[in-house]
């Protein structure tokens, strides 16, 4: 189960097209804060009004006629996914996805395996000519 406040993530709220079109369903609205800590109080005017929906759900049908679920999410930088309910929104919409919402637990264990230290997001703050195999000993 995700409470009120589990999801944040340092990145922006984006603006999205509305209304999300068909059968769209917004799951979790983005708030942007004062500050960059998820305790911050929410900013006063514009840009709260309205709060943009940062993670939906829809219906889709390919070409082979069968309707698909569909989730989507503007969150998902690499800082991101420091925040424990960022990663259960993730594992969640993974099991609503295949069908499996109602064998949901309510506390998916989203542990991180291993050491994950995301470098900080923007303009020349990023590793240049990382591969795979540079990574595979850690």
């Amino acid at each position: 189960m995700i409470k009120d406040g589990d999801i944040w993530g340092p990145t922006d709220v984006y603006r999205v097209r509305q209304p999300l079109p068909g059968d769209s369903k917004p799951l979790v609205l983005g708030q942007v804060l004062e500050g960059m800590s998820p305790t911050d109080k929410p900013v006063s005017g514009p840009q709260n009004e309205p709060m943009m929906p940062v993670a939906w759900i829809k219906t889709f049908t390919g070409k082979s006629g069968k309707p698909a679920r569909v989730f989507t999410t503007t969150m998902g930088a690499s800082q991101d996914l420091l925040s424990e309910g960022t990663r259960r929104m993730l594992v969640n919409a993974c099991y609503w996805a295949v069908g499996m919402e109602g064998k949901t637990p309510d506390k998916s264990d989203v542990t991180i395996v291993g050491d994950y230290t995301p470098l900080p997001f923007g303009f020349g703050a990023h590793k240049k000519v990382v591969r795979p195999s540079d990574l595979a000993g850690e």
